[in-house]
C-alpha cells in the first residue's frame, strides 16, 4: 500500500523537458503545475510576436525612465534612424541623442503638465563621428508603470519631408526674385509709358489749341460776315456748299474739343500714375463740393431734358479732401450718368455710414453688364463700347475717379442692372467730430 502511494507516474504524464527560455522565466518541471504551462507559453509567444512586429515598424520607439532620463528599452527602426543598435543605446541618457540646443531642456520633456508632447527636433548618434543629424517628428507620452514614471517616445524620420520643404523654399525664393525683377521691369515700363503719354500730350496740345482756335474764329467769320453777304447773291448750289463748309467747321470744333478733353485726361492720368499730382487737402463739408458741382453742370441736365435729384443727409461729418479733385470726380460721374441716360432722372445721394461718408450717383439709363462692373474702371474702357450708337468719351474718366478716390483713402465701385440703370458709389473717410 505504502509503496503504491509513492509509485512513479505513468509515462504519458511525464512533464516535457523545460527549454532554456522556460527555465529563465521559472517554467521548469518542478516550478508550477503543468496545467498552466500551455497558456503561459502561448502568451510568451504572443509577446515575442508583438515585439517582432514593433521591430519592423518605420518609427523608433523608446521607453525612458521619466525621473532619470535613462533609456530602458528600444524597438522599431532605431538602428536605421541613428546608425547604432539598441544594445548600444540601452542604459544611456536619452538627452545624449538630442542636439545641444535641445539637450539642456531635455528634463522639461519628462516633467511637464501635459501628458503628451510633440515637437520637431533632430537625433544625433553618439557613436558615429561625422554622421549628420537626422530630423525627426517626436511624440512623447508620460505613463505610470508599477509606480514608476515612464516616457514612451515615438520618433519618425522626416528627412524626406525636410528635403521637400527646402526644395520648395528654394523654388519660392527664386520665384520671389523673379517676381521682384518682373515688377521692377513693369514699374519702369509703366513710368516710361506715363512719361511718353505726358510728352506726346504736351506736344499735341499746343498745335491742337491753335487748330481749334483758328477753326472757331473761321467759323465765326464765315457765319457772321461772309455767309450773309454771299447768301444775297448765291444760287442754290453755292448755298449747299456753304452749308457743307459750316457743318465741317462745326465737326472740326467739336472733334477738336473732344481731342482736347482726351489730352487733358491723359495728362491727368499720367501725372497720377507717376505720383506727380499735388493734392491740396483740407477739411470740407461733403455737401459743399456736391452742390458746387451741381451748379457747374446744371446746363448738362437741362440740355438733355433730365432731372437731377439730390438726397443729401443733414449734418454729415466733414471729410479731408481736395475740393477741385472731388468736384472732378462728381463731374465725371454726372457726365457718365447723362451720357448713358436718354430719359428719366439722375439721383445724387450722400449719407454717413459708420466712419465714412458714402456718396452715390444713380441713373435710369442702359445699365452695365455684370462682367464689366470691375473693368469699367480700367483705362479706355466704357460701359457702352459694344453699342452701335456709343456715346463719345475718352474712357479715362472712371480711371481718374478711381485714382482720386484712392488718394483720399476711399473706395469706389459700381452696381447695375442692365436696362434699369447704374449706380456709382464712392466712400471718403469721415473726420471725427471735435
Amino acid at each position: 500500500m505504502s509503496s503504491s502511494r509513492y509509485s512513479k507516474p505513468p509515462a504519458d504524464s511525464e512533464p516535457v523537458q523545460a527549454t532554456e527560455r522556460e527555465k529563465l522565466i521559472g517554467l521548469g518541471k518542478r516550478s508550477i503545475s503543468k496545467s498552466y504551462y500551455p497558456e503561459l507559453k502561448s502568451r510568451l509567444d504572443e509577446l515575442e510576436h508583438f515585439r517582432a512586429l514593433l521591430d519592423r515598424v518605420n518609427d523608433a520607439i523608446f521607453v525612458v525612465d521619466a525621473d532619470s532620463g535613462v533609456i530602458l528599452d528600444i524597438s522599431g527602426a532605431a538602428d536605421a534612424l541613428l546608425g547604432c543598435g539598441p544594445e548600444q543605446l540601452r542604459g544611456m541618457s536619452f538627452k545624449e541623442i538630442l542636439p545641444p540646443h535641445i539637450r539642456r531642456h531635455a528634463n522639461n520633456l519628462f516633467h511637464n503638465e501635459t501628458k503628451t508632447v510633440r515637437l520637431e527636433t533632430e537625433f544625433i548618434c553618439p557613436f558615429c563621428d561625422g554622421q549628420p543629424p537626422v530630423p525627426v517628428d517626436l511624440t512623447l507620452s508620460l505613463v505610470s508603470f508599477q509606480d514608476q514614471r515612464q516616457a514612451i517616445i515615438v520618433a519618425r524620420d522626416i528627412s524626406e519631408r525636410k528635403r521637400s520643404e527646402r526644395a520648395l523654399k528654394r523654388s519660392h525664393d527664386q520665384l520671389e526674385i523673379r517676381v521682384r525683377e518682373r515688377t521692377k521691369e513693369l514699374d519702369q515700363a509703366n513710368r516710361a509709358k506715363s512719361e511718353f503719354l505726358s510728352t506726346v500730350s504736351h506736344e499735341l496740345r499746343t498745335p491742337l489749341t491753335a487748330v481749334l482756335g483758328f477753326a472757331k474764329v473761321t467759323r465765326k467769320k464765315l457765319i457772321g460776315s461772309i455767309f450773309p453777304a454771299l447768301d444775297r447773291i448765291a444760287d442754290d448750289e453755292l448755298r449747299n456748299e456753304m452749308e457743307v463748309v459750316r457743318k465741317n467747321l462745326e465737326i472740326i470744333a467739336g472733334e477738336g474739343q473732344r481731342l482736347t478733353s482726351l489730352i487733358n485726361d491723359v495728362l491727368d492720368l499720367a501725372k497720377m500714375e507717376a505720383n506727380r499730382v499735388e493734392y491740396v487737402m483740407a477739411p470740407i463739408h461733403p455737401e459743399e463740393f456736391i452742390t458746387r458741382t451741381v451748379e457747374v453742370t446744371s446746363s448738362l441736365f437741362d440740355d438733355n431734358n433730365l432731372t437731377l435729384n439730390l438726397n443729401i443727409e443733414s449734418h454729415l461729418p466733414m471729410v479731408k479732401g481736395d475740393m477741385d479733385r472731388l468736384m472732378q470726380v462728381m463731374v465725371n460721374l454726372f457726365s457718365n450718368a447723362v451720357k448713358f441716360t436718354s430719359r428719366g432722372a439722375v439721383t445724387c445721394a450722400a449719407r454717413a455710414v459708420e466712419d465714412t461718408v458714402r456718396i452715390s450717383v444713380a441713373d435710369t439709363g442702359i445699365g452695365i453688364q455684370p462682367e464689366l462692373l470691375e473693368s469699367i474702371f480700367e483705362e479706355f474702357t466704357q460701359a457702352g463700347e459694344h453699342l452701335s450708337n456709343r456715346p463719345a468719351g475718352t474712357g479715362l474718366g472712371l480711371t481718374i475717379c478711381k485714382h482720386i478716390v484712392h488718394e483720399h483713402g476711399g473706395h469706389i465701385w459700381a452696381e447695375s442692372t442692365p436696362g434699369q440703370g447704374s449706380k456709382f458709389i464712392f466712400t471718403l473717410p469721415a473726420l471725427k467730430r471735435g
